[in-house]
């Protein structure tokens, strides 16, 4: 296996060793030794050396390195619960998940297993049996807010409370009757307020976040569109406006529900006046009204609108049906005739169709049509103008007539907490220490959005209150890929794959990290600088009929992605479907759980739809990816894109211990404890000072 740029670090500790040890730990062997005396000493101090060592390592990101080491520490001293716990942690951030859970199952029923632990294992084991209970079919109330909450009016019969598509956990509300749009954080304050300048709204009712950080409003009465500016002195400011009153091509009589087309490219709009639907691109150009020239009947009250691919549906509130067309405008069919009240917004959730209608939320199967009730908000005058999924996997509904937002959240997240993974914990510049950590719920969504009054850290079991909040992966949109290419095949095969390559460069930023991994005899890593040489000079030739060894390939990805914080993926380019034995050497499960485990995403993108592996379908269902073909109208490079527009969940935090260091030799244990609304987490790590 070749890697190329491998830093010294990665060959080993470095050129002054004796006997597999560096002089530093030489000296912190014999201080050890020296205090207490004898073999068996020699034999402890030994042991917690290979320890420290195996502590930095994991918290690097290099986790080889890490087991080897804690492996010699438990050989030495065999009873340690400390260094058995560590072991399983490794094990575990390896995806060797069966491993770490013999580890802390025996540290569970010989109590020497904390509750975090405790509970950690509890939950691996839950999940590793395969008998989970399916729980979040039932949604209950996060949280809510009301228009007037102790005399002060927030807003005013909300209509639309939409995603801020940022990743940030941040809601974007029209106040329909208090003319205004508000946004507000993860946590459910508010964090700015828009009034439409000197002329203001009249009934903004949709609000939709567009290209180049731009808003765009419907304004019913005002019969337009508004375009804000989200940037620089302009921020909140209008700053252009389509269409005008009248029932001509590009004009409206009460626009209303918008929707982004699936490329980002168009948006389609609803004109209640005027009985009509018409897509828009972003520049304020009209382009066709749905359904025109065809045999369509028309609309009688156009509503909610959602894109999934190249169609879009339209639900018409006093038919009570929804309308299926093609980007082109072309009438499909009717989705739903029946079942419905008065339908109002529409949105897309996990690939199905969800559709407010008066008290109810109901959900379309897109294949089969097949239509259930997944929310009902009971007896009462209710009327749910919209529900949209928002970035933390809770379901954003505005109660128009209770002058309500309510975030439902599925009830297996609220009973099982969140799931917090301290990643890496340094203390390079002790006394402060600066942790990395991912939020997710229960079902392995991650929370975004979160502030430094949602984390509580500890030394140990004593509290040091609220960390500084240093960095969050929602306000860093830069990402980190590394492109595992299929080299099996001819030349020609490979110039295809290697064109979905150059697809995915086209769309990098500065600041974005990029790495190639040749999957043929060799496994090659280049790390390339965007606008760096092209592909067809690194990559070595095809290598015809060969077998791939995938997961090798694939750990080799990895591991270069490990240290990193940001959002993060492995994008394979695959020429034809792995064979039988392309698993054999470290496992397909462990293959997917180490990518899960670590936050990597991995899409799998194929030359054709009959070459597609269930095998790699299964670590990217795992991970949060999907499939997709290198030849799709929007080609590779969305998937850069979607990488930067996901939450991830990640954060850094610092603050200053109070434990001493005793010149490096001493553990200092952290643990970090974080509440998002009603949902709570903690997770327990630890690092060593530099040696002095």
């Amino acid at each position: 296996m070749q890697i190329w740029n491998g830093t010294r670090a990665e060959r080993g500790r470095g050129p002054l060793e004796l006997a597999g040890m560096s002089l530093a730990s030489l000296s912190l062997i014999l201080a050890l030794v020296a205090q207490s005396g004898g073999a068996q000493s020699y034999e402890a101090a030994r042991a917690l050396d290979e320890w420290r060592w195996g502590v930095l390592s994991y918290n690097d990101g290099k986790l080889g390195k890490a087991l080897l080491a804690f492996e010699r520490a438990i050989s030495l001293n065999p009873t340690d619960p400390s260094m058995r716990e560590w072991l399983g942690k490794s094990y575990w951030r390896s995806g060797m998940e069966r491993a770490a859970l013999d580890q802390w199952n025996q540290l569970v029923n010989e109590n020497q297993a904390s509750i975090v632990l405790q509970s950690k294992t509890e939950q691996l084991s839950h999940r590793m049996s395969g008998n989970q209970e399916v729980l979040n079919d039932d949604w209950v109330p996060l949280t809510s807010f009301h228009g007037l909450e102790g005399g002060v009016r927030f807003f005013k019969l909300p209509l639309v409370a939409r995603s801020g598509g940022d990743g940030s956990g941040s809601l974007f509300v029209t106040s329909y009757a208090g003319g205004d749009l508000l946004k507000i954080d993860a946590n459910g304050s508010l964090v700015e307020r828009f009034t439409g300048g000197l002329e203001g709204f009249d009934r903004p009712f949709d609000v939709l976040p567009i290209s180049d950080n731009r808003l765009i409003v419907s304004e019913f009465n005002s019969d337009r569109i508004s375009v804000l500016s989200l940037t620089g002195y302009n921020r909140g400011s209008r700053i252009a406006t389509w269409g005008e009153s009248g029932n001509d091509r590009g004009q409206f009589l009460g626009p209303q529900y918008m929707a982004l087309s699936q490329d980002k490219k168009f948006v389609y709009i609803g004109d209640w006046g005027n009985r009509r639907v018409s897509k828009w691109s972003l520049n304020g150009q009209h382009i066709l009204s749905l359904g025109s020239g065809s045999d369509f009947a028309g609309f009688e009250g156009p509503s909610g609108i959602a894109c999934v691919g190249e169609r879009v549906y339209a639900a018409d509130s006093r038919k009570g049906t929804v309308e299926a067309f093609d980007s082109s405008g072309n009438y499909l069919g009717v989705l739903v005739n029946q079942g419905l009240s008065a339908p109002a917004g529409l949105s897309i959730y996990k690939g199905d169709l969800l559709i407010a209608d008066m008290n109810r939320i109901l959900r379309v199967n897109l294949l089969t049509g097949e239509m259930v009730e997944e929310a009902n908000l009971g007896a009462g005058e209710h009327r749910i103008t919209s529900v949209i999924p928002d970035d933390n996997g809770n379901l954003v509904i505005c109660n128009f007539n209770e002058d309500r937002i309510t975030l439902l959240t599925p009830l297996s997240t609220l009973y099982g907490g969140l799931e917090v993974i301290l990643n890496r914990v340094r203390g390079d510049a002790y006394p402060e220490l600066v942790v990395d950590l991912t939020v997710r719920d229960s079902l392995g969504q991650p929370i975004s959005g979160l502030k430094a009054p949602n984390f509580r850290v500890f030394d140990g079991r004593t509290s040091v209150g609220i960390p500084e909040l240093d960095w969050t992966s929602s306000e860093d949109d830069s990402v980190s890929i590394v492109a595992v290419t299929d080299l099996s095949g001819t030349k020609s095969d490979v110039g295809i794959m290697l064109e979905g390559v150059e697809d995915l460069t086209r769309v990098l930023l500065e600041g974005d990290a990029f790495s190639l991994v040749g999957a043929g005899h060799e496994a090659v890593l280049h790390e390339i600088e965007p606008g760096g040489p092209s592909f067809s000079d690194l990559v070595g030739a095809a290598i015809g009929t060969g077998s791939v060894p995938w997961d090798e390939y694939l750990r080799l990805a990895a591991a270069q992605l490990i240290p990193e914080r940001r959002s993060k993926a492995i994008i394979a380019f695959v020429n034809r479907p792995p064979e039988m034995n392309a698993f054999d050497r470290h496992g397909l499960y462990e293959t997917a759980r180490l990518m899960a485990n670590n936050g990597i995403v991995f899409y799998p993108v194929y030359r054709s739809s009959s070459e597609s592996s269930s095998e790699l379908n299964y670590i990217a269902a795992q991970t949060g990816g999907h499939a997709s073909l290198i030849f799709q109208a929007e080609g590779s490079g969305s998937l850069v894109g979607e990488l930067r527009s996901a939450g991830a969940g990640r954060y850094t935090i610092t603050w200053i211990t109070r434990n001493p260091s005793e010149y490096g030799r001493r553990y200092l244990p952290v643990s970090v404890e974080v509440t998002y609304i009603k949902k709570s987490g903690r997770d327990e790590s630890g690092t060593f000072a530099p040696l002095s």
